[in-house]
């Protein structure tokens, strides 16, 4: 988001709620014990899309379920 110009956390949060919103996912706990389920791909793929690089650029959801050990349906 500083690309974009936006600098400011609270507006980066609100985008960030907003955008998980649209997209129907639940905001990412980061304190998730590894006892819990695995997260759907959908959540995986996002996570990892949140990164940058080239590796990250041509990711894609079926990678981000293989690379997570899930299959991908």
């Amino acid at each position: 988001m500083p690309r974009l110009g936006i600098t400011d956390f609270k507006d980066m949060q609100a985008i960030a709620a907003r955008v998980r919103e649209l997209l129907g996912i639940s905001e990412v706990l980061w304190s998730r014990s590894i006892a819990d389920p695995p997260r759907d791909i959908e959540g995986l793929f996002l996570e990892m899309k949140s990164r940058t690089g080239v590796k990250t650029d041509e990711l894609t959801p079926q990678a981000a379920g293989r690379q997570a050990g899930l299959m991908y349906v």
